[in-house]
């Protein structure tokens, strides 16, 4: 076994289970690449569709501040500060059990009301006056979506072989970067047609980006698949549904019974926990900043209010191709460690360079660097956690501490580029690039430890391993 494998990264195979050459042997591999097929085309596609309207409900209220919002409401600097900050405080508070209510309830029902909930929080933003209201109307926000981040890696682990994982976790999670782009043309639209309306644009963009999420929520509840072990859903055939759960215990035998607390447990002790929480912390600030700031920061390149909205599109156009990119790599090779570390230290390279650097267009191309950076590592963690933490309880665990607890680190993109500090920023870019260099160390870290891990594994006679479950 090759140490620096992701696939077998820890994760050694169960008594009683099938081996997976075996297991695989007895599906006809033509029928099993259209079952992956028809599972990209229906599943994969619609937590696609969710994910892009989490991000565009989320990050709106950067584009909004550039459209009106601070104008009308009387939003200082302060105020807009602990209005973003206050949606990290709800993620944080509810985020570690996200994973696992998959395992509690339905998934369709679970992920139907957390749209409904952040979609309808997302449209009351247009009414809030102050920022009193609109912290705190961010604060439910963040509490509806806290739940919906390590939900959807968890339940694409339900459906996907772990070798499959990477690229389609980069496939939903990379429509952050997407929805910027259509946020940005949205907001920019709105923003030419202020005054011409009779809302004012940035109560229209909260209207118009969070009511579609409540409709899709209602829709998620008849049209989601279950976990494939509570029945044939009516998209699958019987040779497909057999397929499905061939592919759903080749690696790994799952408790189907609910949350395993034993397992629970065992995430928590975990010393690789804490080093991938520390992984994510230094992207998830980075991830907070892009989506609170890079209007903010472009901005401060020179561009007006409505044009900085639409510059940011290049930004997130260029990370959303260069992220599937790299995902599609790391699967095909089956690495996790060096990518991410490759790409936070792609993203740090960033900020050092908004710090220093003055020239407009030279800024310009940095904001590239440093947010192409954070997206293209980012969802290679989250498939990192699940491969490493195999089980559905353990992996829903790991995945919601890890999505849960960094958001605490989030809190501070909130506080560090106060507008005083224009146009450099370089508080908030030297903390930014810091943490970003300590996720590269980190991530370096794990391979090594992991490694041994293997190698100490390898060297057991495989009737005496133990699963990591």
């Amino acid at each position: 076994m090759e140490p620096s494998k992701v696939a077998l990264e820890h994760n050694e195979r169960p008594a009683g289970a099938l081996d997976p050459q075996d297991d695989a042997a007895l599906v006809d591999a033509a029928a099993e690449k259209r079952v992956v097929r028809k599972l990209d085309r229906w599943i994969l596609a619609w937590i696609i569709l969710l994910y892009f309207v989490s991000y565009l409900d989320r990050s709106n209220i950067g584009n909004a501040r550039n459209i009106g919002l601070a104008r009308d409401t009387h939003l200082s600097s302060a105020a807009y500060q602990l209005a973003s900050s206050t949606f990290y405080i709800g993620t944080v508070c509810f985020g570690t059990i996200g994973g696992l209510m998959l395992k509690a309830f339905r998934p369709s029902a679970w992920l139907a009301m957390c749209l409904v909930g952040w979609g309808a929080m997302a449209a009351i933003q247009a009414a809030c006056t102050n920022g009193a209201g609109l912290a705190g109307v961010r604060f439910l926000l963040g509490v509806f979506e806290a739940s919906f981040a390590p939900g959807c890696a968890l339940y694409l682990s339900f459906w996907y072989l772990k070798t499959e994982l990477s690229l389609r976790i980069a496939a939903y999670a990379g429509t952050s970067a997407l929805s910027g782009v259509v946020g940005g043309l949205i907001s920019y639209g709105l923003g030419k047609a202020d005054g011409h309306m009779a809302l004012p644009a940035w109560r229209a963009l909260f209207l118009v980006e969070g009511l579609p999420t409540v409709a899709i929520g209602v829709c998620t509840y008849f049209i989601l698949p279950d976990r494939p072990e509570l029945g044939r859903h009516p998209w699958f055939t019987e040779e497909e549904q057999r397929i499905i759960l061939s592919r759903r215990t080749r690696f790994v035998r799952n408790d189907n019974h609910g949350i395993n607390l034993a397992h629970v447990k065992a995430a928590l002790t975990d010393y690789r926990l804490a080093l991938f929480c520390l992984i994510y912390a230094g992207l998830n600030l980075s991830l907070a900043v892009v989506s609170v700031y890079l209007p903010t920061i472009v901005g401060d390149l020179g561009y007006n209010g409505v044009d900085a909205n639409l510059m940011t599109v290049p930004i997130y156009a260029t990370a959303y191709v260069m992220l599937l990119l790299f995902a599609t790599t790391s699967d095909r090779l089956q690495r996790r460690g060096l990518p991410i570390a490759f790409a936070a230290l792609v993203s740090c390279l960033g900020y050092v360079l908004l710090a220093v650097l003055r020239e407009r267009k030279a800024r310009y191309g940095s904001c590239i660097l440093a947010v192409s950076g954070t997206y293209m590592a980012f969802p290679l963690i989250l498939a990192w956690v699940l491969n490493t933490f195999a089980a559905d309880t353990k992996g829903g665990v790991g995945v919601g501490v890890v999505i849960g607890i960094t958001h605490a680190v989030s809190v501070a993109a909130s506080f560090i580029y106060p507008s005083e500090d224009a146009p450099q920023y370089v508080m908030g870019n030297t903390v930014s690039a810091s943490l970003t260099f300590t996720a590269a160390m980190a991530a370096l870290l794990m391979m090594i430890l992991l490694r041994r891990e293997n190698h100490r594994r390898d060297r057991k006679p495989t009737a005496t391993r133990t699963f990591d479950t």
